[in-house]
């Protein structure tokens, strides 16, 4: 099982990664796009000025002077005609230079968004690529890790009860518990610690995303109190978990909320793994740990401690 365990944690190592790329890149398209928008709209205010100059220059018959600037290609070619720049007044030279920056900078702003539109496009082919090939890896898993969890349960019910007392009642699904605690995703999963890591509109990452077959049962972490279930358009279906320690838990893109309020307990399932919100194609319980019900902090550690 460490085998294949390996192989998915692999495979969701090649996911994060296409993730955070496909996120800069998004940024890098944002912000090149607005560039361009700046400099279009810079390019049409200097745009009278130019032609005034040019209309200057017809008058006075220097033609010569105004070919050569209004075909320059770049400001480099332009700047090899200075003794031409000489012949037009020092106002008309700036319009001249700044205008065949502008045109200069705008060149390469639309290299760089072609570029990057192109490698975004091929991102997100092979994150799509990816993405089916650890969902076809946990389905071939899936078998042999129900059949160990029913060994597993087996050997617990053949093991020797205390003398007094009796187990408490379980919920019809409950997570196996690692002391007072449970792991989120109750089935095969795997994950990477992506803390901080870059996403879209300049965010950084505020949870660990636990990659798991859809629909996988997700567990209570601790036992505690649903205080908030319902749908957002970037979390999709989510819940927040107040624990009786005080702390929250927060579960998104949920397949579908099974408990949407009221008192859960360690172990117990309160939904299913999905891909909604902006998770599309990339089924995975997305899960923050705010301490005291305060601000997010890195859950990977704890995660790690009871999956």
């Amino acid at each position: 099982m460490q085998e294949i365990q390996a192989e998915l944690d692999a495979t969701t190592a090649r996911i994060e990664d296409l993730r955070s790329r496909e996120d800069a890149l998004q940024q890098r398209i944002a912000q090149t796009s607005a560039r361009i928008e700046l400099l279009q709209k810079k390019k049409r205010r200097m745009m009278g000025r130019v032609i005034e100059a040019a209309q200057e220059l017809y008058k006075s018959g220097t033609l010569s002077t105004l070919e050569v600037l209004i075909t320059s290609e770049d400001f480099g070619d332009l700047a090899t005609h200075v003794e031409l720049l000489s012949q037009v007044s020092e106002r008309d030279q700036d319009a001249f230079v700044r205008f065949a920056r502008t045109q200069q900078e705008l060149a390469a702003l639309e290299d760089v968004l072609e570029d990057s539109s192109e490698e975004l496009s091929a991102t997100r082919s092979a994150l799509a690529d990816e993405a089916e090939r650890l969902q076809s890896q946990f389905a071939s898993t899936e078998d042999r890790y129900e059949r160990l969890l029913a060994a597993a349960a087996a050997a617990r019910r053949a093991a020797p009860q205390p003398a007094t007392g009796s187990a408490p009642p379980q919920p019809a699904f409950a997570a196996r518990p690692t002391g007072n605690m449970a792991c989120p995703v109750a089935g095969r999963v795997s994950f990477s610690d992506t803390w901080g890591a870059p996403r879209s509109g300049g965010r950084t990452h505020q949870g660990v995303d636990m990659m798991a077959g859809y629909g996988t049962p997700v567990a209570a972490i601790v036992t505690g109190t649903i205080t908030y279930a319902g749908y957002g358009p970037s979390a999709g279906n989510w819940q927040i978990l107040t624990g009786d320690n005080g702390n929250q838990y927060w579960y998104m893109h949920n397949q579908s909320n099974l408990v949407t309020g009221g008192r859960v307990t360690v172990g117990q399932q309160i939904a299913t793994v999905g891909d909604t919100g902006n998770a599309t194609g990339i089924p995975h319980l997305h899960f923050e740990y705010h301490p005291g019900g305060g601000a997010a902090v890195n859950p990977t550690p704890l995660v790690s401690s009871v999956c």
